[in-house]
């Protein structure tokens, strides 16, 4: 039993003795009459006997809202001002007064015990690295709730942006391109790799070789006509320029590197057993390395051959850990993908250099940009099995969980979940069904999405942990939900003013 599950019973005991002690043998929807005891000394009036439905407010009066997670308190709440108000009314029917207690009743029961009593980076210090990303140096300003979370909750940190091609490099095709890294240069990565170092944490870098956020000159883009030839020397020039610079310069701290990012399609739910991964790759016109790697080819050569010399070289200049990274991987068949990939590359690597006793991929990252409403645990955990089959190691290398489906359905306007009404849970785009989906759900506001996403949470880092033998890192793809990149979604632990949401207690304690 885990320990939320103790504290969920514990408190529904609670909950019941306080209700119990509250309430007569036998109650009515009204009020009665208290008798009068006499005696022969004195004559006194006995107590107003309490309705089921004050003895359920008394109840509630008597929780102390700070044990309790913020929106399941809020629905509890929201539950004994419709019944006082009830209470209050001379109009209100039975039957009325006996469904706002039942309610509230029910809220109560519901309620969470809010147990945050360290910092997440403690609570899973026996099972995984947790990290979150990097922006700016306001990561680590301790004068803004930014920093004091960073430095509160996480022990390693993936740049967000800053780690990118695009940010280290610039040039057009058919140029020698130039780096924004080096000596006498200050970038923000470096400042993400000096804060790092003087704090004790480990960094991620992300990424080397993605087909998106690049510079033309190193792949020619979609339009250029870089050869197979000029395109490996370039890739072996950006690789050994950036990870020696920061191997040499900040030892030790970036133990990791995403190599190779989002290779493969989306929508892959099933494959056969037979299937070949280089078939799904993004081809030609998603992706200039592939365009490249096919311009120039020679007799038994593949356009995918970019994947395996893009590991290939960052193993010859770095001895960091290398991962391939890719978003969806709770599907079927795209982890089944990437499993054989890593599979078949590690055995032609082994072959090639069997003085080298490491695995060529070392870990396959599952980037993990979920919906609360459709990507279920138990498809997650699918996704690590077939992973780990590889025998490779597994990091969730960016986390959020989406509020709103599909893509690009969040509401408009942005709002924390605990102020949206039912107008504001409705999604801007999609069909009928899609913008409706909370509402035919008979879910009218924002708390109880809240509720949803936190359940989400808990049942992933319940699955994190049975895994962690084989999960490296579990990193949040920012911290509050304005300053996410998908911030309609709503997606994070903390709301825009730095208040936690029911999200941050079911990480807390699953």
């Amino acid at each position: 039993m885990t320990t939320r599950k103790k504290h969920f019973i514990m408190t529904g005991l609670v909950i019941a003795s306080i209700v119990t002690a509250f309430m007569l043998p036998s109650c009515s929807s009204n009020k009665t009459e208290a008798p009068t005891v006499t005696n022969e000394s004195t004559t006194t009036e006995a107590a107003a006997p309490v309705s089921e439905q004050d003895a359920i407010m008394n109840a509630f009066e008597a929780l102390n809202e700070e044990d309790y997670t913020p929106a399941t308190y809020r629905l509890a709440e929201a539950a004994a001002d419709e019944l006082s108000a009830l209470i209050d009314s001379a109009s209100t029917d039975t039957a009325t007064l006996d469904q706002a207690a039942d309610d509230l009743q029910q809220a109560i029961a519901a309620l969470r015990i809010g147990n945050a009593s360290q910092s997440l980076a403690q609570t899973y210090e026996d099972y995984f690295l947790l990290g979150t990303i990097f922006g700016d140096k306001s990561n680590f300003d301790t004068n803004n709730d930014r920093g004091a979370l960073t430095r509160a909750h996480f022990n390693s940190l993936t740049a967000e942006n800053c780690m990118k091609p695009d940010q280290l490099s610039s040039g057009g095709a058919g140029t020698e391109g130039a780096f924004m890294i080096g000596e006498s240069k200050s970038h923000t990565a470096d400042d993400l790799a000096s804060l790092a170092q003087e704090n004790g944490y480990t960094v991620h870098g992300h990424v080397l070789v993605w087909h998106s956020q690049s510079p033309a000159w190193v792949n020619g883009g979609l339009a250029g006509e870089t050869t197979r030839e000029q395109a490996k020397t370039n890739m072996e020039l950006y690789i050994k320029t950036v990870v020696e610079h920061f191997d040499t310069n900040y030892p030790g701290v970036v133990t990791s590197w995403d190599v190779v990012n989002e290779a493969l399609v989306d929508g892959v739910n099933t494959v056969s057993a037979s299937a070949d991964w280089r078939n799904f790759l993004r081809e030609s016109d998603q992706s200039a390395w592939y365009k490249a790697y096919s311009n120039g080819m020679a007799e038994g050569e593949d356009p995918s051959d970019y994947i395996y010399d893009a590991f290939v070289l960052a193993r010859k200049y770095t001895d960091a850990k290398l991962f391939y990274n890719d978003f969806n991987m709770y599907q079927d068949g795209k982890s089944k993908l990437a499993a054989k990939m890593a599979t078949e590359l590690n055995e032609k690597y082994k072959s090639e250099y069997p003085d080298d006793p490491r695995k060529l991929i070392e870990g396959i990252g599952m980037q993990s940009h979920n919906y609360i409403m459709d990507t279920p645990a138990l498809s997650v955990e699918n996704g690590i099995k077939n992973i780990i089959a590889a025998d490779v190691d597994v990091v969730i290398s960016e986390l959020d969980l989406f509020c709103w489906f599909p893509w690009n359905a969040e509401p408009t306007a942005y709002m924390d979940l605990k102020d949206r009404g039912e107008e504001d849970i409705i999604g801007s785009q999609g069909s009928s069904t899609e913008k409706n989906y909370w509402i035919t759900k008979g879910i009218t506001n924002g708390t109880e999405i809240e509720i949803v996403q936190a359940e989400r949470y808990a049942e992933y880092f319940k699955v994190y942990m049975d895994y962690a033998e084989h999960i490296d890192r579990v990193t949040f793809w920012g911290l509050n939900d304005q300053q996410n990149w998908r911030s309609g979604h709503n997606p994070m632990l903390w709301n825009s003013d730095w208040t936690p949401k029911d999200a941050f207690f079911a990480v807390s304690d699953p």
